[in-house]
């Protein structure tokens, strides 16, 4: 069975990191921006998903989502609970969906929204400073 993703969030950010997507690992046909703007409600965000499901009948989705609770989360999360097929990730970043998109229909749908979890937040890296003190710094005088 084929499988989708289909990035959601508010405002640009589906198009946006979609875009960033593609600049580093080049253009993904299964992988689809949904924007929930500020003229959109439940019911268009709704009908946007539906489109692309009805574009791609048969398939296994995988939903992923900018934000735990928000209007994506939530209907994203309302149709996964309909289908089987359909599962849902949220808080998602560059990291985790680059490698989730090179792993599409190479696991279960499960194991795949594990997967994009598990590399989402191993991509989140804090920067530890290292400071070399210099060995002795040369005085001057006494």
């Amino acid at each position: 069975m084929k499988q989708i993703i289909i990035i959601t969030g508010h405002n640009n950010f589906a198009s946006g990191i979609l875009s960033s997507l593609t600049m580093i690992a080049g253009v993904k046909d299964n992988v689809y921006a949904v924007d929930f703007l500020s003229s959109d409600n439940d019911n268009t965000l709704e009908d946007k998903f539906n489109k692309i499901i009805s574009d791609n009948k048969d398939s296994e989705i995988l939903f992923v989502c900018d934000l735990m609770g928000g209007t994506p989360f939530k209907v994203a999360s309302k149709l996964a609970f309909t289908n089987d097929s359909y599962e849902v990730v949220t808080g998602i970043n560059l990291g985790g969906l680059i490698d989730t998109s090179m792993k599409l229909d190479k696991f279960s749908i499960k194991e795949l929204k594990t997967s994009c979890r598990d590399a989402s937040i191993k991509s989140v890296i804090p920067l530890e400073k290292v400071i070399e003190k210099d060995k002795e710094e040369p005085s001057e005088g006494i």
